[in-house]
């Protein structure tokens, strides 16, 4: 499957595109809650809380959506947390000065935090664009902005 080079991004306030808009010069961001698992499988008889890192990332784009940085602090296990991640990405996106919440345009990117990939990242077989760690949401033909959980 070709995967388009770019694709938009729809904002749902309340949801998991909550935190994406414009700041500075038409720079555009995203600001997402995730997780990864330390371990697969967990365990047998373990607490999959003890396993599991909770994030607070803040993605940067450029006006044309190519990524140029990612601002990221892990809040710990998620039976231990040290902060609320939600909170955490209100303050990275305060941090940006002036911002308009909207709908983005962004290209596919992949990074590795942690020892982990992160990322807006084609799954060839399933046919959709993944927002990684996670799988939390993706997004698929006809490439409108509609994401999917």
């Amino acid at each position: 499957m070709k995967f388009p080079e770019k694709i938009p991004v729809e904002r749902m306030e309340d949801y998991h595109t909550h935190h994406i808009g414009k700041y500075e010069n038409g720079n555009q961001f995203w600001g997402y809650e995730t997780f990864v698992f330390t371990e697969r499988p967990i365990p047998e008889g373990e607490d999959w809380e003890k396993y599991r890192r909770e994030y607070a990332v803040l993605y940067l784009f450029d006006k044309e959506g190519n990524f140029k940085e990612a601002k990221y602090e892990c809040a710990g296990t998620t039976n231990a947390l040290k902060f609320d991640t939600n909170e955490k990405i209100e303050e990275m996106v305060s941090e940006l000065g002036e911002i308009e919440y909207c709908d983005i345009e962004i290209k596919l990117f992949e990074l590795e935090i942690d020892g982990f990939k992160f990322g807006l990242i084609p799954n060839e077989e399933a046919e959709m664009i993944e927002l990684q760690p996670s799988s939390t949401i993706s997004f698929e033909e006809p490439w409108d902005g509609e994401y999917y959980t």
